[in-house]
């Protein structure tokens, strides 16, 4: 996978969420339910690039990593539709076919519809690549 274009972004995003709520069994606390997303076999989580799962809390419209068990306020639905915005990289939730068939709700990056890629730097902070695959669409 070669990367297009590393962020390392601190901004605020936010939005209304209209969407219907999931809580899985490892999700973080039913204090805080999730959104599921239409069409995705996997409920309320959405993958990036590499496959790590991440959530959007349905009171904040705000991510949560699994992998850190935090919630990031700065990385938020702007959207009721799935849009994102972590600074200035514009992004969108949409559901992609996974390599066993089933339908999963992907993170692309809004403008090339190419896969986004999030990791956690030194500092803890999510660090956004965009990668220049992007997901087969759902039949």
């Amino acid at each position: 996978m070669s990367l297009l274009l590393l962020f390392p972004l601190f901004g605020c995003g936010g939005g209304e969420v209209g969407i219907g709520i999931g809580v899985g069994a490892d999700s973080a606390p039913a204090s805080h339910p999730f959104i599921a997303w239409t069409g995705n076999s996997s409920g309320d989580r959405v993958v990036d690039a590499t496959n790590d799962a991440f959530a959007f809390y349905a009171d904040t419209g705000c991510l949560y990593n699994f992998r850190t068990g935090l919630e990031n306020r700065q990385f938020c639905l702007s959207t009721p539709q799935g849009g994102v915005r972590y600074g200035g990289l514009a992004m969108r939730i949409v559901n992609a076919l996974s390599t066993n068939g089933a339908c999963i709700s992907v993170l692309v990056e809004e403008s090339t519809a190419s896969f986004v890629d999030i990791e956690v730097d030194a500092y803890g902070r999510e660090v956004v690549a965009v990668t220049s695959v992007r997901p087969a669409p759902c039949a």
